[in-house]
C-alpha cells in the first residue's frame, strides 16, 4: 500500500503544535520588519499584514463586540454561514465561502478537531468563558511554523484558550461564575489555577449548562396564526479540563491538556403542522488528551511535537411507531490516535523554512454501516517557505497527504495519494503607511467521510475526494493616531473558489440515496471589515466594528440541471453584523446587530423552500467593580430586542427575545 511505502519518511523528532493562546504564532520569527512605524495607540494587527485572509476576535474585543456565544461570535466574521438549529442546544455547525463544514477545519488549542463519521464540528459545545482568542484563518496564511493537518483545510476556525499562570506568578488564580437567563437556563463556571513552582503550573476548569429551551414561536398555517413552544429541547451538558505546564528549560516546555464533555440533550425536531410529537434524543460524549513539547533553543532551529488520543460517542435514541418494534437507536464509537512534528529552519532574517508530517489513525464502530469496522491511516507532510524584506512576504506550501483505507469486514474505499500546493503574498507599497495589498492561491482535497463511504444503503465506496481551488485578492489598511480616531483598521478581499467532484446524495429509485461524484460548484464574492476607536472625552471612547459579505454560490455540472447556476442551499447573498460599544467609567454599553438575505432549503432554489432574510438585534450593559485582588464582573444580556422570529435552518424556528445575566468573580 502507499501508507507503507512512506511511513519510515516521518522524522523520529518529537511531534506538535503551538502554545494555547498563540494561534500558531510563536516561534516564526521571520515576520515584516516594522520598526519605522512609531504606532503609539495600537499594535499593528496581524489581520492586516497577513498574506491570506485574517480575522481574530480577542476576549477583549469579544467583550467590547457584545459576544453571547460562540455562535455569536462566529456571526461577527466574515464570509461565514452557520447551520444553527435553535436553542442553547442547537447544533452549530460551520461553512466559509461557500465550502461547506467539511471543509471547514477546526483548530482547539493547536489540535486539529476530527470527525471522521460526518466530518462536521458542532461548536455548540465549546464555551467563550474560557477563550483567549477565535480566529478565522482563509486558505494558508504567513504563520508556516504549524502542523501539517492545520494546512489541510480550505478555511480553519482556531480557538484559543487561556493560559495557564506564569513561571513567577505564585497567587491562586480563582474563577467563579454564574450565568442564568431566558428559556430555563442556568451555567455556572470555574476556574482555578496557580503556578505550584517556578516550572510547573497549571489550572482546572468546570462548567454545567442546564437548559429548558421551551421558547415560543409563532405557528402561521393560511389565515390561522397560534402561538406555540418548542418542545422535546431540553438540555444538560458539562465539561471539564485540566491543563498543565512544565517548563523544562528557559527554551522549552511541555504543555499537556486532559478533556472531557458531556451533553445529554432532546431534540425538538422541525416544525410540523399539526404533530409538536417529537421524541429524539442525543447524547454526546467526547475525551482526549494530548501533549505538547516545544523546543526553541538553538538559535536557527525550533522544534515542536504533539502525541494526542481522541475518543468520541454519539448515542441516538428515537421512538415512533414507523421504526421496527418502535424504537430506533444509532450508535456511534470513534478513536483517534495521532502524532505530529514540526521542525522550523530560520537561516537569515528574510527566509524561514518549515518542514512537518503528522500520523494520525481514525477508526469507527457503529450499528449503521454496510461494513464492519472502517479505519483510516493518514499521513500528511508540507514542508512551507517563507521570504520577508521591508516590503514583500510571501510564502509557499506544499502538502503531501496519503490515505489508507480499510475494513474488518466488507468492502473498503479506495486509497489515495496527492499533493496540493498554496501560495500567499503581501505587498506594502508605501513604506511609511500600513497599507497592503495580497493575493493567496491554495489547492486542497478532502476524503469522503466514513457516513459518506459506508452509510447503509446511501454510502458509496467508489467515491472519489472533492477537489478545490481558490484564489483570493485583498487590501488592507490600518491607520494610528493619539487624537480622536485612536485606531482604525479596514480589510477588503474579493475570491474565486471552485470545487471539483463535488459529493452529493442522488435518488437511485423512489426510496433508495446513495451518494455519488455529480457535482461541480463555484463561488465569488467579497469580504469587507472595518473596525475603529473613537476617544470621545476623557476616559470614554466609542468602539465601532462591522463586517459585510457578499457572496454566489453556484451548482455548475450540467446545464439541464435544474440546479444549474442557482445559489446552494442555505447561502445567502447578502450578510453581515455591526456593533457599537460605549466604554466608560460607570457602565459599558454595547448594541450590536446581525443579519442575512434569503436562503433557500433546497440548491434548486424552488420557492416554497424559500427562508426569509433577517435582522437581529441585541445590547449587553457591563460593569466592573475592583477591591484589591477581586473583581467583580456585571453583565446583562438582551437578544433579539425586537422579538424577531426568523430561521437559519427551514422550520426550525430561532429563539425570540431573551436574556442572560451573569455575575463573574475573579481573585487574582
Amino acid at each position: 500500500m502507499v501508507f507503507a511505502e512512506v511511513l519510515g519518511c516521518i522524522p523520529a523528532f518529537g511531534v506538535s503544535v503551538p502554545e494555547r493562546g498563540d494561534a500558531y504564532e510563536a516561534a516564526d520569527t521571520a515576520g515584516r520588519n516594522l520598526q519605522e512605524f512609531e504606532v503609539v495607540s495600537e499594535r499593528v494587527r496581524k489581520e492586516v499584514t497577513s498574506t491570506a485572509p485574517l480575522f481574530n476576535l480577542t476576549n477583549e474585543r469579544m467583550k467590547t463586540m457584545g459576544v453571547t456565544d460562540i455562535s455569536d461570535a462566529l456571526h461577527r466574521l466574515p464570509g461565514i454561514n452557520i447551520r444553527d438549529y435553535g436553542g442553547a442546544g442547537g447544533m452549530k455547525t460551520v461553512s466559509v465561502r461557500g465550502f461547506g463544514t467539511t471543509h471547514t477545519g477546526v483548530i482547539y488549542d493547536g489540535i486539529v478537531l476530527s470527525d471522521c463519521q460526518s466530518g462536521k464540528i458542532d461548536l455548540s459545545r465549546y464555551s467563550l468563558d474560557n477563550v483567549g482568542s477565535l480566529s478565522l484563518i482563509v486558505g494558508d496564511n504567513s504563520d508556516i511554523f504549524v502542523p501539517a493537518k492545520a494546512s489541510a483545510s480550505a478555511a480553519s476556525i482556531i480557538i484559543s484558550s487561556m493560559s495557564v499562570p506564569g513561571p513567577m506568578d505564585s497567587l491562586w488564580h480563582v474563577t467563579g461564575q454564574m450565568r442564568v437567563g431566558s428559556f430555563g437556563t442556568y451555567n455556572p463556571y470555574f476556574k482555578v489555577g496557580k503556578s505550584l513552582t517556578p516550572k510547573f503550573s497549571f489550572s482546572v476548569i468546570g462548567e454545567y449548562t442546564h437548559a429548558k429551551n421551551n421558547y415560543p414561536f409563532t405557528l402561521e398555517n393560511g389565515k390561522l396564526v397560534t402561538r406555540e413552544r418548542r418542545n422535546n429541547s431540553m438540555m444538560n451538558s458539562w465539561h471539564g479540563e485540566i491543563n498543565t505546564r512544565w517548563r523544562l528549560t528557559p527554551a522549552s516546555m511541555l504543555d499537556a491538556k486532559v478533556y472531557y464533555y458531556d451533553n445529554n440533550r432532546q431534540l425538538p425536531g422541525p416544525v410540523i403542522l399539526y404533530n409538536p410529537i417529537c421524541n429524539e434524543k442525543l447524547r454526546d460524549r467526547n475525551f482526549f488528551g494530548h501533549l505538547t513539547y516545544k523546543n526553541l533553543s538553538l538559535s536557527k532551529f525550533s522544534f515542536q511535537g504533539l502525541a494526542k488520543f481522541n475518543w468520541d460517542a454519539s448515542l441516538y435514541h428515537d421512538e415512533d411507531g414507523k421504526y421496527p418494534g418502535g424504537i430506533l437507536d444509532e450508535d456511534y464509537f470513534q478513536r483517534e490516535v495521532y502524532v505530529s512534528g514540526s521542525a522550523l529552519y530560520v537561516p537569515t532574517d528574510k527566509l524561514a523554512f518549515n518542514y512537518s508530517a503528522d500520523y494520525f489513525y481514525n477508526n469507527l464502530t457503529t450499528n449503521q454501516m454496510e461494513v464492519v469496522g472502517p479505519w483510516r491511516h493518514s499521513v500528511l507532510q508540507s514542508f512551507t517557505g517563507k521570504f520577508q524584506n521591508s516590503w514583500l512576504l510571501a510564502t509557499a506550501r506544499l502538502l503531501w497527504s496519503i490515505y489508507d483505507n480499510g475494513v474488518k469486514e466488507g468492502i473498503s474505499s479506495k486509497d489515495e495519494n496527492k499533493l496540493s500546493p498554496s501560495l500567499s503574498v503581501s505587498v506594502q507599497p508605501m513604506r511609511n503607511r500600513l497599507f497592503f495589498i495580497r493575493a493567496s492561491y491554495k489547492n486542497i482535497f478532502r476524503m469522503p467521510t466514513f457516513n459518506e463511504t459506508y452509510y447503509f444503503r446511501m454510502g458509496s465506496t467508489s467515491l472519489k475526494p472533492e477537489d478545490t481551488d481558490q484564489f483570493n485578492f485583498g487590501l488592507t489598511w490600518q491607520y494610528n493616531s493619539t487624537n480622536w480616531l485612536n485606531a482604525l483598521v479596514l480589510t477588503g478581499d474579493v475570491y474565486y473558489n471552485n470545487v471539483k467532484d463535488k459529493i452529493v446524495a442522488l435518488p437511485t429509485n423512489m426510496f433508495i440515496w446513495t451518494m455519488t461524484n455529480m457535482d461541480k460548484a463555484r463561488a465569488f464574492g467579497a469580504d469587507v471589515t472595518a473596525s475603529a476607536t473613537f476617544n470621545i472625552a476623557r476616559r470614554q471612547s466609542l468602539v465601532f466594528a462591522g463586517n459585510y459579505s457578499w457572496q454566489r454560490v453556484q451548482p455548475r455540472t450540467s446545464p439541464t440541471d435544474p440546479d444549474y447556476n442557482k445559489q446552494v442551499a442555505y447561502t445567502p447573498i447578502h450578510s453581515g453584523a455591526a456593533s457599537l460599544s460605549w466604554e466608560n467609567p460607570w457602565v459599558d454599553v454595547v448594541v450590536h446587530t446581525t443579519g442575512a438575505s434569503d436562503r433557500y432549503g433546497t440548491s434548486s432554489n424552488l420557492p416554497i423552500t424559500r427562508i426569509k432574510g433577517y435582522m437581529e438585534m441585541g445590547a449587553a450593559l457591563i460593569r466592573s467593580f475592583k477591591i484589591k485582588r477581586n473583581t467583580i464582573d456585571l453583565r446583562f444580556d438582551l437578544t433579539n430586542i425586537l422579538d424577531t422570529q426568523y430561521e437559519i435552518v427551514g422550520n426550525y424556528p430561532m429563539p425570540g427575545r431573551a436574556w442572560k445575566f451573569t455575575v463573574t468573580y475573579k481573585y487574582n
